[in-house]
């Protein structure tokens, strides 16, 4: 029902144009025409008088040329005088009710036979075929197809759990890739809806066609990472070969894909794989590091370090509690990323042995990083002695650029079961 309100709404907005137009045209040449139909009564009391000198001038030139006597001129002055002013009487004689009525319905018939003269009929004929002339072009070489599909795409994407939107918007949305078999987002958008209500294996079939139809863009890994999930889900949370084929080719196109990371990551999870989860949300943090989902998963990644330290007491390693805060003098944006490193203070030019990243608006916040902070191959257990980094990139980049915000610790000896508790303050610039 909320699309046809809209649709009608849109009409509705587009005739009150048209009715404007419409007035912005007709009325000047309305008022135009009453007015040209109002002077000519002036024009006509103008014309009478110039005929009443110039019949005036003839008679006296008869009278002078003797071919009038004094009592004829007379007699044709005094009739000539007389007409003169009976027209005067007859154009300023006060107007009673009925001549009134008369006079303005005169008034609008001159106005009227002025309008349909040439000069003013082209205008308004002009005026009442554009929109038809408009509209049909339009239907011909515009998209107002495609303005309608992107109605039920925009509303599948606005829909918060009303089931009954939600059915309403499988039929239409079946209904446009039945007639639309190549249109690769009407499946798509049709298997978000199957989605919805549980209907996952016909999600399935739905997404699979929208992929077979898309090229190897951004957008496939996007639909390939669904067909994943739902027949992930569909197979009792099994992640075998066939979910396996679909992620590696999702990752081959973006390995950066959201819902492929969020299938690996919760695979990971159910199987209580940590590690792998939390490298998993580390890469899906990298995605968005500003948003909300962001924040959530930095708490995931603090929780899974917390049941990893449990779980190996007093083999967790080494351990690395930093406070980090932005100077009170220093104003930033706080959009721009934070990067915390730790690194080997006895090898330089190797990756970090443990990494986060957050944004200026989190600041002040605390890090706890350990083994399970590793980036790469080697971990906190496998240096004797290391320093901690902090930067503000403008560039959202970790490698550090003139202008950034830059802390650094000094050297932290580590052993096996060491708890080092680190505050740091960015308040310096790199030059």
């Amino acid at each position: 029902m909320a699309r046809f309100k809209d649709f009608n709404v849109f009409w509705i907005g587009t005739v009150g144009l048209f009715l404007l137009s419409v007035l912005f045209v007709l009325g000047p040449l309305w008022f135009r025409a009453r007015i040209q139909s109002e002077n000519s009564d002036e024009l006509r009391e103008q014309a009478n008088i110039a005929l009443f000198q110039e019949r005036s001038d003839e008679l006296e030139a008869e009278f002078s040329a003797g071919n009038l006597d004094q009592q004829q001129f007379d007699l044709l002055l005094s009739e000539l005088q007389l007409g003169l002013l009976e027209d005067i009487e007859l154009n300023e004689k006060p107007a009673s009710p009925a001549n009134t009525s008369q006079s303005a319905s005169a008034s609008n018939r001159g106005a009227l036979k002025s309008l349909t003269t040439l000069t003013y009929l082209m205008p308004l004929i002009f005026v009442l075929a554009l929109p038809v002339l408009a509209y049909g072009l339009y239907s011909y070489w515009g998209y107002i197809d495609d303005v309608q599909v992107m109605d039920l795409f925009q509303r599948t994407a606005d829909n918060r759990g009303n089931s009954s939107e939600t059915r309403e918007l499988i039929i239409a949305l079946g209904e446009l890739a039945q007639a639309n078999p190549d249109m690769p987002w009407a499946f798509y958008f049709l298997a978000e809806n199957f989605a919805a209500v549980g209907l996952l294996e016909e999600a399935q079939i739905a997404y699979q066609k929208a992929a077979d139809l898309l090229d190897a863009t951004p957008e496939k890994a996007l639909v390939l990472g669904r067909i994943a999930m739902a027949m992930y889900i569909n197979s009792e949370f099994n992640f075998d070969t066939r979910v396996r084929a679909l992620v590696d080719e999702a990752r081959a196109i973006n390995p950066n894909e959201m819902s492929v990371l969020q299938l690996l990551a919760a695979d990971a999870e159910q199987r209580e794989d940590y590690s792998d989860a939390i490298g998993y949300w580390r890469l899906m943090i990298q995605v968005n590091p500003n948003g909300e989902f962001a924040e959530e998963l930095r708490f995931r990644i603090a929780a899974a370090q917390e049941i990893l330290a449990e779980r190996d007491g007093s083999g967790a390693g080494p351990q690395i509690n930093v406070a980090l805060s932005l100077s009170p003098e220093v104003a930033l944006d706080p959009d721009l990323r934070v990067f915390l490193a730790v690194r080997n203070a006895e090898q330089d030019g190797l990756p970090p042995l443990a990494a986060v990243d957050t944004t200026v608006s989190a600041l002040p916040t605390s890090f706890l990083l350990d083994n399970t902070s590793a980036v790469g191959p080697y971990n906190l257990s496998s240096a004797e002695s290391v320093y901690v980094t902090a930067m503000v990139s403008l560039r959202g980049v970790a490698t550090p650029s003139p202008g950034d915000y830059r802390v650094e610790s000094g050297m932290l000896a580590l052993n096996a079961d060491a708890q080092v508790a680190l505050e740091l303050v960015l308040s310096e610039r790199l030059p």
